[in-house]
């Protein structure tokens, strides 16, 4: 069974082509998708002004793992007989905490500047007017449901699909607009519109294994009280992990599913009435 935003790299490790892009029935002008890109790669060095250099984020890492370790230890025993034999933990640990502090200001600060700037407020504009052109180029309806699906990447070995893991997340979660339209479940990135028969559209299962991946696409936290009962976690790496449905498609191009994590599937329920199989 292929699915919908599977990458095969077997051959070619560069590959970005989708299993599912057989599905794909409209796609915006080459003109508009290169100003997207161009967008694209704005946010990322914008993104890069707004965040602390790598060495400086592990060292902050560093400095607060000491800081922490060093204040459990030195509460953990007698406060003056650990000072007789260990003084210098005494006199370290307030600088680790200084220290630690002053890079989170300091990181703090520096996206607060970027984000409170006329040059992001530009490119944020910009951004929208571009999503509302490919948009109405697309025929993407108003009420549209923002809805996380997940890519990943995997190597064919004798005719067994195995997943290839990114570094640092087994998937990536992109957000598309879902919607119903000439009874098909539509599913669109504003680059391209994907259509699935709803007839096709057959059951919704949990996969046994999580999910981990790099973004949190939504307004609300992964921890927030809208979101608390999916049971998300992010490790300190900011890799988020979470539970994820296969919706499954049996259609005459062939077997397919595609995957949404857990805190998104009742978008598709609502969509394609039907329910969940845990």
């Amino acid at each position: 069974m292929k699915n919908l935003f599977g990458v095969n790299i077997t051959v070619n490790e560069e590959n970005t082509y989708q299993d599912g892009e057989i599905f794909v029935t409209k796609r915006i002008t080459p003109e508009l998708e290169a100003d997207i890109d161009k967008a694209g790669e704005e946010n990322i060095n914008l993104s890069k002004d707004a965040t602390i250099p790598i060495w400086l984020t592990i060292v902050k890492y560093i400095f607060i793992l000491g800081a922490v370790s060093f204040t459990f230890g030195i509460f953990q025993g007698n406060f003056s007989e650990g000072y007789k034999n260990v003084p210098w933990a005494y006199w370290i640990t307030p600088f680790l905490w200084i220290f630690s502090i002053a890079i989170i200001g300091y990181e703090f600060s520096k996206s607060k500047k970027l984000y409170n700037s006329e040059e992001f407020a530009e490119h944020v504009e910009k951004v929208n007017k571009l999503t509302a052109e490919a948009g109405n180029y697309l025929d993407i309806p108003e009420e549209a449901l923002e809805t996380d699906v997940l890519m990943f990447r995997y190597v064919k070995k004798n005719d067994e699909i195995k997943l290839k893991k990114f570094p640092m997340f087994s998937h990536i979660n992109f957000s598309f607009e879902t919607y119903v339209q000439n009874d098909n479940l539509c599913l669109s990135n504003y680059r391209y519109v994907m259509e699935i028969p709803l007839q096709s559209i057959k059951s919704i299962h949990m996969e046994k294994k999580k999910a981990s991946f790099p973004n949190w696409n939504k307004e609300f936290l992964f921890n927030s009280k809208e979101y608390k009962k999916f049971k998300i976690v992010c490790n300190n790496q900011g890799t988020y992990f979470a539970h994820y449905y296969s919706v499954q498609i049996q259609d005459i191009k062939g077997d397919f599913e595609f995957y949404v994590p857990n805190y998104d599937i009742e978008n598709i329920c609502r969509l394609t009435g039907l329910k969940t199989e845990d």
